[in-house]
């Protein structure tokens, strides 16, 4: 057949009605199967059928190629095909499926729709397949050329998408030769009106040979009898006109006028029919058979599934079975279904109706199923739901459905998505979680994100680079990850990398193919009801051992010392707390000028200007210089501690082109930090809001109201929310993720919350002190810079909408920028989540890693209300987190959980603080220390400081589900550079002849007295260096080495005191804090 004759075919699988018919079909109104017998030739007379399935969801059939089986009893035919080969061909002529044999697992399926069976051994063919909808061509041949009479069926296995026409072309011979096709109307509805036609002489326009020349067609009924109006022998003899019309309406070839081919429409009511294609007076040849189904489709096919597969027994979430209909919609259908499985109806969930509406319009609906909370069972349970058969629909492959109850939730692995590190220009941001099952059989992966740069590409779930699974593009909601084996990975090791914290998500956009946002994964907790946690153990505070003094110092101070250690003893936590609180601040702003002043062109280390080309501003090295002496020296080094924390958490960089430039300004903005330490959080919030540094660093200055195409700037509208207070997700007041009913974290705020943000900050510029200067538009962008003083507002540059911020908040139109902020700086400093999300970051800077959520409860809890009904007491806050049960208790300190890798820059103050380090000219020049330690102030590679808070160590410290924020700067490279940087310090030599040398030394003079007796010195050392945490096989180790050194020298002594305090800074008990 050529292709293009048009076969708009209907009917589905088989059974002629000399044979039992199938019963499969279950659709109201429609023609249920059909099959055809015929003589199948050689070379271009073999049997050729074209089909083809409806639009809708891939259906699964049932095609046979029955020719061997024939000869035997009931059939009892002779000259049959004794071995025929089954092809079938896509509307591109591409071969999809053959075979000319048959299997077991055939035969279960035969059986199943009704089928005859199969002789054992026959050497006929079957095929089993899942078809998309689309024209298909089968063809039924003879293996080694052979011919002989033959059977086509084809079975509707499961009544999704319509089988919807057929037609055959065969050879049409005489007897038992004659072209015999067997097709059924379904019951339970009316008749349906059929065009069948038997073409003959009207192919040989399509370059058919030896057509049959006068083809006649009769419609037998299940009897054997001919229905009325049920044969004809010359289409043009009568009802010409309507035959014409009837195929056109079916899309099938027009017949010639005169010509001698045969076509019949007939109604058939429901039940099992035979068409019959003979020639005249006994001629054969080769004739085109086609039955076409001109009654309306009315019907729907109804499929379902667990949109929501699996829920927590106690939880408060519900499974979802979504029932989806493809077809018409405009009338309303009620879907049966049953219900079984493991799970037990009114013992562990609701009891389902057994029935659902989908309304008219609409194309699904659902059904929940509401877990009952069953403490006696600790096992799994399932439900299964299966769609019954019904007159009013047909029912899909997927037919059935499973919720999974779980004893219990399972594991939560969180993963805060960043821009990827060569993304530089992304500012897109998100959050991916994977829900692992309990019985850990799969996981449900979830992904939202915004401000990609770019069109995504594709995303995926990787380990160490290789691609393990691969995500839907868009929001990802509850896709299901089987751990289907991978690559190199089986199942076990890819559930042992999700523990491992080896797994991340990765997104790939059209401007950054390789990756634009990504982030691992991590074990986390959270719950929907929250429940306080108990209060710890009471602790005595007023007995501090030296190794308690110590361990404080290392939290509360840059550093301990001898003095200070048995000052604190004396003075006890609360006294100490208070003298530092009361001491005045040391200021950055003025000891950077201080060394401006003193070292204005040491080694053209000041800014230059580029007209007199004098060196006329400090540059990035006074303000570190400043920065080392105040840590070093200062007397409020809690201030200078916790000062250092918050700018950490609120950052700015002079990584910054402009700020690099005004390193006055940048000390200026560390001053908010030094004055506010003990201050109240909303202050500190607003001060850093109008600093002219945070303005150029995050884009907020001169950012103005929408005009034209040009929208306001979102940095800092995103930032200020997502680093600075509330955070991605909300949070309990133990500063646990806030779950929904799914299990999910509950974002915070949306790309929209952003944007309407963003108008609050529209509208300020650099400080002018000129009267009336923001009347003047001009000096918007005209005023010269003004690096100190905080921005001012620009009434026409504000963006003076309403506008909705979060939580819902509204800013009313008209109220002025100045009101704007306030009420958004207000709402971001009440809402419930900025006391965990800041406490726990205080807390990470000063104390540990992973403060538990009792910890964090408690101190959020301090930070919502001092005792004296303030919020955002910082001071409160630091004497909270410091005088903590779990900062103090000697026996949390012996948890592997507790404590954290020092901080590079906290390491080297240590040292330079244990030893009264100095220089003859009083300054301490390090001005790069980001080269060796990945650390200096004010120097962060991004606003997400040189480590983030939730930066995961793959391997075990992630399998517990542990955070490691300072090994993010860790590398290959630091974990050398570092211990180097700590030997050049340790081993400096100080001129004894020029008091203006700048190189930095220990005073040693006072411990050389200890050099003899190496283990006095190393337990000195073990003190002031690691808090007496240093076990006695590391000590007898160092000892081990000093005793084997020279001695009886002064130099040897001094080479014993520095390879002591080098041993034990590098030991690793010097290195992490307890």
């Amino acid at each position: 057949m050529k292709p293009t004759l048009r076969f708009a075919l209907v009917a589905a699988a088989c059974a002629m009605a000399a044979i039992n018919p199938a019963a499969a079909a279950q659709y109201d109104q429609r023609l249920g199967n059909l099959s055809t017998r015929a003589q199948v030739g050689t070379g271009s007379n073999i049997m050729i059928t074209g089909f083809f399935v409806q639009e809708g969801a891939p259906k699964k059939i049932l095609i046979r190629a029955v020719g061997a089986r024939l000869a035997t009893a009931p059939f009892s035919l002779s000259g049959t095909l004794s071995d025929p080969q089954l092809q079938v061909f896509n509307s591109n002529g591409v071969l999809v499926l053959a075979n000319d044999s048959w299997s077991r697992d055939d035969a279960e399926t035969m059986a199943s729709v009704g089928a005859f069976p199969l002789t054992a051994g026959s050497r006929d063919a079957a095929l089993v397949a899942t078809l998309s909808p689309g024209l298909y061509t089968a063809q039924v041949s003879g293996v080694n050329n052979t011919a002989g009479i033959a059977i086509l069926e084809f079975y509707d296995v499961t009544g999704s998408a319509r089988l919807m026409n057929m037609s055959t072309r065969a050879l049409v011979g005489t007897g038992a030769s004659m072209f015999f096709s067997g097709l059924s109307v379904a019951p339970g509805g009316g008749a349906r009106r059929v065009l069948i036609r038997v073409a003959g002489p009207s192919l040989g326009a399509f370059g058919v040979g030896g057509m049959i020349a006068d083809p006649s067609v009769a419609v037998l009924d299940s009897a054997a009898r001919q229905i009325a109006n049920g044969a004809n022998d010359n289409w043009g003899d009568s009802a010409a006109a309507a035959l014409a019309t009837a195929f056109a309406q079916a899309g099938a070839f027009p017949f010639p006028p005169g010509s001698r081919d045969a076509a019949l429409l007939v109604d058939l009511a429901p039940g099992n029919y035979t068409i019959l294609a003979s020639g005249v007076a006994g001629t054969t040849g080769v004739a085109l058979v086609e039955v076409y189904d001109l009654s309306p489709e009315t019907l729907s096919t109804v499929s379902v599934a667990a949109s929501v597969p699996s829920v927590e027994a106690a939880g408060t979430a519900t499974g979802v079975f979504t029932f989806t209909r493809v077809g018409l919609v405009t009338a309303p259908i009620t879907v049966n279904y049953t219900v079984d499985g493991t799970a037990v109806p009114g013992t562990d969930y609701n009891p389902l109706a057994g029935s659902v509406t989908i309304p008219a319009g609409a194309t699904s609906a659902t059904v929940n199923l509401v877990p009952i909370a069953n403490p006696a069972n600790t096992n799994n349970r399932t439900a299964t739901l299966t769609l019954t058969p019904n007159n009013s629909y047909g029912v899909g492959v997927n037919d059935r459905a499973g919720v999974t109850i779980f004893s219990s939730s399972g594991s939560l692995y969180v993963s805060n998505l960043r821009a990827a590190p060569n993304a530089t220009a992304s500012t897109a941001y998100g959050t991916a979680t994977v829900q692992l099952s309990p019985d850990e059989s799969f996981a449900f992966v979830n992904v939202g994100f915004s401000n990609l740069s770019s069109p995504e590409v594709v995303a995926h779930l990787a380990i160490d680079g290789d691609y393990v699974f691969n995500l839907p593009q868009g929001q990802v909601t509850n896709a299901m990850w089987d751990f289907a084996p991978v690559g190199t990975y089986s199942r076990a090791a890819l559930i042992a990398a999700l523990k491992a914290g080896r797994v991340a998500v990765s997104i790939d956009t059209a401007l950054y193919p390789t990756g634009e946002l990504a982030g691992g994964f991590v074990r986390n907790s959270g719950t929907a009801a929250f429940n306080p946690p108990p209060p710890p153990p009471a602790l005595d505070l007023s007995r501090i051992s030296a190794q308690d003094s110590a361990r404080f110092l290392t939290q509360a101070t840059f550093g301990s010392t001898n003095d200070g250690i048995y000052a604190l003893i004396q003075k006890g936590y609360g006294a100490w707390l208070n003298e530092q609180m009361a001491l005045p601040p040391s200021l950055h702003r003025a000891a950077t000028m201080a060394d401006f002043a003193a070292n204005a062109t040491a080694g053209g280390q000041g800014t230059r200007n580029p007209i007199t080309l004098a060196y006329d501003r400090p540059g990035g090295a006074h303000r570190q210089a400043a920065w080392w002496k105040l840590a070093v020296t200062g007397p409020d080094q809690l201030r200078q501690r916790v000062a250092f924390a918050l700018s950490q958490i609120l950052v700015t960089s002079d990584t910054n082109g402009t700020i690099n430039g005004w390193q006055e300004g940048a000390a200026n903005y560390y001053d908010i930090f030094v004055r506010g330490a003990f201050g109240n959080f909303r202050d500190v919030l607003e001060q850093v809001t109008l600093s002219p540094m945070m303005g150029i660093y995050l884009s907020s200055l001169r950012n103005a109201k929408a005009v034209g195409g040009a929208t306001p700037d979102e940095n800092y509208a995103r930032e200020i929310m997502q680093l600075f207070s509330i955070g991605l997700n909300e949070l309990n007041p133990d500063g646990t993720l806030r779950l929904d009913s799914y299990g999910q974290p509950i974002p915070t705020y949306t790309q929209e919350t952003i944007v309407q943000m963003a108008k609050v900050f529209t509208g300020w510029a650099y400080n002018n002190p000129s009267a009336n200067a923001t009347a003047n538009s001009n000096l918007f962008r005209g005023s010269p810079a003004d690096y100190i003083n905080p921005m001012i507002l620009w009434p026409a540059f504000h963006d003076d909408t309403q506008k909705t911020i979060v939580g819902g908040k509204i800013l009313p139109a008209g109220q002025g920028g100045i009101e704007d902020l306030k009420a958004a700086l207000d709402t971001l400093f009440s809402h419930p989540s900025t006391a965990p999300f800041i406490s726990r970051q205080l807390i990470q800077r000063l104390v540990t890693s992973n403060p538990s959520p009792g910890y964090i409860y408690r101190v959020a809890q301090v930070f919502a209300n001092n005792g004296a009904g303030v919020r955002g007491d910082l001071g409160a806050v630091v004497r909270a987190l410091l005088t903590d049960y779990e900062a103090r208790s000697p026996a949390v300190a012996t948890s592997a959980t507790f404590g954290k890798l020092k901080e590079p820059l906290l390491r080297a103050t240590a040292i330079l603080r244990a030893f009264e380090a100095a220089s003859n000219a009083g300054r301490f020049n390090i001005a790069n220390p980001e080269g060796a330690l990945g650390q200096a102030a004010l120097r962060a590679p991004t606003v997400f400081n040189f480590f983030e808070p939730n930066f995961v160590l793959p391997g075990a410290v992630a399998a517990a589900g542990l955070y490691a924020p300072e090994y993010q700067i860790l590398t290959d490279t630091t974990a050398l550079t570092q211990p180097n940087f700590y030997y050049t310090y340790i081993y400096n030599n100080r001129s004894a002849t020029d008091p203006a040398q700048q190189t930095i030394g220990l005073s040693l003079d006072s411990w050389l007295g200890l050099a003899r007796t190496p283990q006095t010195l190393v337990d000195s050392l073990n003190l002031l260096l690691a808090a007496g945490s240093m076990p006695k096989a590391t000590s007898d180790r160092i000892v081990a080495a000093l005793v084997a050194m020279p001695t009886n020298t002064t130099t040897a002594d001094l080479e014993r005191v520095r390879s002591a305090i080098y041993l034990t800074v590098t030991s690793a008990q010097g290195a992490i804090q307890k």
